[in-house]
């Protein structure tokens, strides 16, 4: 087809094409950039845009239909990616070329297929011509954008059209311009590896398949080839184009041993132990003399940045598996690979560059990962890797401010070589048994030397080791795995670290001198030791090494004394977080090796700790790390990590049955139950923790209810504090609760109690609080909620509500007799609805609509759900008896929906999931008859669910659906049986409503692929069952705008989806419609339906889905 572009008068000029490219791009205002997009599309349509445009813009009442406006010319897929080739070859502008190349790929990802295969092959051959043409001219990331979607035309046509099997042998047989073929087959591998969106993927394994049995070996091989003719020339002589080869010809080797030969699509940052899964047949190009001597060779040759690259190659060839190689070919590999290693660390070649030595580091990992040496343990080359090695690596431990992430892999090399050490073999020169022995004490005392001194020089560069503590303990977990291995040789120097540099603290202390630096440089060797203890394995472990334990930790215990004084004292200097981080992992540490859930009997640890520092059973210890946790709250802000991680133990030492029942039995905790909230312990003074204060009464809570049945007197003096406070702030009037010298105390007495009845499960020990609280003291509550000058004290109270109505683990099933649960619903109701009005009636201007607003209506919503959905409440009685708590609170919550706009309530996700949760609830069948809904509501909440179903969280939209699948569902069952309700005729009056939803819902299911179709199948149905005719007319105007390639398959996938079932609502019918769906979805799946959205200028004839009785019949019916 020729499009005539010369001599069409309408159509834009190249400038302006090239203008609008920039625009959509480059500009920094989004309003230009939304202007030239749209001229764009109009141009260079996708066929792929969002359906959400196609209804929703309207509304309920409109009537009309969206069509995507094209460019008259376009009639198609074919015709538009015609138009974006002939803009690729015309244009020389990197701005246009970007943007159109992007634009053919959407569109050819969706829908290539609608196009015959003389179009493919022009489109193939057009976007080919493009790279040969301008790919030298073109910057690299340019050209892997063409390749890669020329290499998805590629892949949807290798088994149609023979020719594209052949695109990839066309490139690796041209002699011209060999780095533009290097870069493009990097872009085909790359594109060939990449996962594509799922109803891709079944199609696409085939292809990937027959391209790694078929191409993948000649890639790497041409790769290799390229490698070794440009290795001779790559000195600093060489020209830009021959380091340009070179440096291409790796890349592609390495992508090429990186791609995902088996099909699990791996995630990039995968451990590094994983093999490389290599097929057998490659062993031709691998297993060959001399074939690592090429890359160590060009590793000495070349400089950097090729240097790295080579390094990259190996460290993918150290990856492949084991059994990849025959035990005499594994020996000869592992002795060449060792060897060279070892004479690139023995003559410190190019390891002056960072990328070079980073490289090398995870070469050495990843070496000894895959590979355990036993094959050459007895050969010259392991004993002298080993040997390089450990120099490299004391050298290397040094080097954290140069290349930090180096550390890691040097340290998994010595942990691997430390799993396969036997001890008996530490004296064993045959095996290298005594250089291993003899290095890994020297490694700990390395790594610890090296980040104590690191860390004194980050006192200058603000740059300290310690400041990302996953990586601290990432470092010392992989120095106890060494340690371990050898606990008797490297125990004492960790040690003996930890006695050195606290006997040089406690002088400096005696001294008065600044221990600011050597505190925190302490704190290497104390998490040294709490990784030794967690690293302990009973089965394992000796008493011996169980000793040692006891012996550090006991050290550590003295060293956490000094430093207790020191903080204690007038010394002016500030605490250490990373040295207390350090201190409480040691006890987190030695808490879970030794004390544990069930209570370890006593064993050579304790014995030891008795005699160094007076501790002789669990309980002690128990007792000891419970102080150390009170010490740290009362000393430290509330901001601080140290309260944080504290609060965490604590909470850890509280939630096991059995470790629950230790700690209660303690005197420091019955003594904490007496005083929990003294002004001592900091953190209680702050406002703003309030993740803080629940792990902290949310522990007390366990630990006062850790008996079946505490005494009335305990809980009664635990209480007592708050009974003070709550007392005396309800006998002040409203004017004084609203003072700023008092709110502070209101929001912590709010907060306390909401984190202590959060932790609290069963029935009688919530009854406990429900005796205390209720009738009077209740009342704080409703008078915080009175405080509209405060939000911040509102949603303290309201969150105190939501908690207290919360029917968490069956706790408010109350006797059938019982009022209690009435009487929660009233308060709970009046809490909601005096918010409700004060947010109705106010009028004034916000400065934070969400804190101020809707963070509250969030929390009031979440509190009516919990009522409702707790089902310890027979609302339905309470009409019967003049009781107006339902009435109110059902009213309130509508009238506040329908305050807000709708994309508001939405955009806020808490907000949104609060309103379509407490919807589910109230207009689920057995209570929607209690909800009194108006024409205002029923439209705002239909308003409501449509926003949400573009909802990023699935849940949201799933419940959208279940809404609008209860309201249709009550509606439709009293219309058939004869009932007349408000809600029936709500419905019958507003047809405009349900024939906008039937549409939205036919738009996503048919034109998206989500992944809760289960969900839109519900309310999809009863939405068919009230518009039969709609359903089948709409659908059919779908199919009329398809092209008439898809047509047939179309029409059959939909009369299966239409015909499933008879349109009658009952449970086997709306089954049977989720059934056909689901099959519906696999046919398009498996068939690449993907449809296109209806534009102005593909619009077909009429056809009737359900009078075509098979295929031939709607292939007759479109070909007349």
């Amino acid at each position: 087809m020729n499009l005539n572009l010369e001599n069409d008068v309408s159509q834009p000029t190249l400038e302006q094409l090239d203008s609008w490219s920039e625009q959509a791009l480059g500009s920094a205002s989004s309003e230009i950039r939304e202007e030239a997009e749209r001229r764009l599309r109009y141009y260079f349509p996708t066929f792929s845009e969002t359906q959400a445009e196609l209804t929703g813009a309207y509304g309920f009442s409109s009537g009309q239909e969206r069509v995507m406006a094209v460019f008259p010319t376009i009639k198609g897929p074919a015709d538009a990616a015609q138009l974006m080739t002939w803009f690729l070859h015309q244009s020389s502008k990197v701005f246009s070329q970007t943007y159109v190349v992007r634009r053919l790929r959407t569109l050819i990802l969706n829908h290539l297929g609608v196009m015959n295969d003389e179009q493919k092959a022009a489109l193939r051959t057009s976007l080919l011509e493009a790279i040969r043409e301008k790919g030298e001219a073109m910057p690299a990331f340019l050209v892997n954008d063409i390749t890669r979607t020329l290499a998805l035309v590629v892949m949807f046509t290798w088994f149609d059209l023979s020719e594209s099997r052949e695109v990839i042998d066309q490139v690796l047989e041209g002699s011209e311009h060999r780095v533009l073929a290097l870069q493009m087959l990097r872009a085909f591998v790359e594109e060939f590896n990449r996962e594509l969106p799922a109803r891709y993927i079944a199609r696409q394994r085939r292809v990937v398949v027959a391209f790694r049995d078929k191409q993948l070996k000649s890639i790497f091989t041409h790769a290799l080839e390229a490698m070794r003719a440009a290795t001779p020339a790559a000195g600093s002589e060489a020209t830009a184009e021959q380091r340009q080869a070179l440096s291409q010809a790796l890349l592609l080797q390495r992508d090429c041993l990186g791609f995902d030969f088996i099909g699990l699509a791996p995630d990039e940052a995968s451990d590094d132990a994983v093999a490389i899964q290599i097929p057998s047949p490659w062993k031709d190009v691998i297993q060959v003399d001399g074939f690592l001597d090429a890359y160590f060779d060009g590793y000495t040759r070349s400089t950097p940045p090729i240097t790295s690259q080579f390094i990259e190659v190996l460290v993918q060839i150290a990856s492949i598996r084991r059994s990849f190689y025959m035990e005499p070919v594994r020996i000869a590999f592992v002795r060449r690979m060792s060897r060279g290693i070892a004479d690139i660390l023995n003559s410190a070649i190019g390891l002056d560059d960072v990328d070079n030595y980073h490289h090398l580091c995870r070469l050495l990992a990843r070496f000894r990962c895959i590979h355990t040496l036993v094959e050459i343990e007895d050969a010259s080359e392991y004993r002298d890797l080993l040997r390089a090695v450990a120099a490299f690596t004391m050298t290397g431990l040094t080097l954290w401010e140069w290349s930090p992430n180096s550390i890691p892999p040097l340290l998994t090399f010595w942990a691997k070589v430390a799993a396969t050490h036997d001890v008996r073999d530490d004296e064993n020169s045959a095996v290298a048994g005594d250089v291993i022995s003899e290095a890994l004490p020297q490694v700990v005392r390395e790594f610890l030397r090296a980040m104590v001194t690191a860390t004194a020089r980050a006192t200058d560069s603000g740059d300290s080791p310690l400041d990302n503590i996953d990586a601290v303990l990432e470092n010392v977990g992989s120095l106890a795995s060494i340690g371990r291995a050898a606990y008797e040789r490297c125990a004492p120097v960790v040690l003996e670290t930890l006695r050195e540099m606290a006997a040089e603290y406690q002088e400096m202390l005696r001294a008065g001198r600044d221990v600011t630096v050597i505190e925190q440089q302490l704190a290497w060797p104390v998490y040294a030791v709490a990784a030794c203890i967690g690293a302990r394995q009973p089965y394992r472990s000796l008493p011996d090494d169980d000793r040692r334990d006891g012996e550090m930790f006991a050290t550590v215990l003295e060293l956490d004394r000094l430093v207790q004084q020191r903080m204690q004292s007038g010394i002016a200097a500030p605490p250490c977080e990373p040295l207390e981080l350090a201190l409480l992992q040691a006890h987190v540490a030695f808490r879970t090796s030794f004390i544990g859930e069930g209570g370890h009997k006593v064993t050579a640890v304790f014995s030891q700790l008795s005699s160094m520092v007076g501790l002789q059973d669990s309980s002690s210890v128990l007792d000891l790390i419970l102080q150390k946790v009170l010490f740290n709250l009362r000393t430290w802000p509330a901001q601080s990590m140290v309260v944080q991680k504290s609060l965490q133990l604590f909470s850890d030492m509280t939630a096991g049955y059995v470790s629950v029942r230790q700690v209660a039995k303690l005197d420091t905790i019955k003594l904490l139950l007496a005083n929990h909230s003294s002004e001592q312990l900091q953190f209680l003074q702050a406002i703003d923790e309030y993740k803080q204060r629940a792990l902290y009464y949310g522990g007390l809570a366990r630990v006062l209810f850790a008996a079946e049945t505490p005494p009335p007197s305990q809980v009664a003096e635990f209480m007592h504090p708050w009974s003070i406070t709550v007392d005396e702030l309800l006998s002040m009037s409203d004017e004084q609760l609203a003072q700023d010298a008092v709110r502070p105390n209101l929001i912590r007495t709010l907060r306390d109690l909401r984190g202590f009845i959060s932790a609290i499960s069963s029935k009688s020990n919530f009854m406990r609080v429900f005796e205390w609280l209720m009738p009077r003291r209740i009342e704080l509550v409703h008078r915080a909620v009175r405080m509209h000058s405060d939000s911040h004290v509102q949603i303290a109270a309201l969150k105190f509500m939501a908690e207290f109505v919360y029917n968490r683990t069956q706790r408010l099933n109350f006797d059938v007799s019982s009022a209690n649960g009435i009487l929660i619903f009233r308060e709970a109701s009046q809490a909601i609805w005096t918010y409700g009005r004060l947010v109705l009636e106010a009028r004034g201007p916000v400065r934070n609509v969400y804190k101020e607003r809707y963070k509250g209506v969030a929390v009031c919503f979440n509190i009516l759900t919990r009522l409702v959905a707790g089902k310890y409440v027979a609302i339905g009685v309470m009409p019967l008896y003049g009781d107006v708590a339902l009435e109110r609170a059902y009213h309130t919550a509508l009238e506040l929906l329908r305050q807000f706009p709708v994309a508001d309530v939405i955009a806020y996700p808490k907000l949104g999931k609060a309103a379509t949760s407490m919807l589910e609830v109230l207009l689920a069948k057995n209570n929607i008859e209690l909800v009194q809904l108006n024409e205002p509501s029923y439209e705002q909440i239909m308003r409501l669910c449509v926003e949400a179903f573009d909802h990023a969280e699935t849940a949201v939209s799933s419940g959208a659906c279940s809404v609008i699948d209860g309201l249709l569902t009550a509606a439709i069952e009293g219309a058939d049986t004869g009932h007349s309700s408000k809600l029936v005729e709500l419905v019958r009056s507003r047809p405009d409503i349900t024939q906008h939803l039937l549409k939205t819902m036919l738009n996503i299911v048919l034109f998206e692929d989500r992944p809760n179709d289960w969900s839109f199948s519900r309310p999809l149905f009863c939405l068919m069952v009230l518009h039969q005719e709609l359903a089948l007319q709409y659908t059919s105007q779908i199919v009329q705008y398809q092209p008439p390639e898809r047509q047939e398959d179309l029409i059959a996938a939909l009369k299966d989806l239409l015909a499933s079932t008879e349109l009658v609502l009952n449970t086997a019918n709306r089954d049977s419609f989720t059934q056909a769906l689901t099959h519906y979805r696999r046919q398009v799946t498996a068939k690449n339906l993907v449809l296109m959205v209806p534009s102005s200028q593909t619009l077909g004839a009429p056809v009737d889905i359900m009078k075509y009785d098979n295929a031939q019949d709607a292939s007759e019916a479109m070909a007349e």
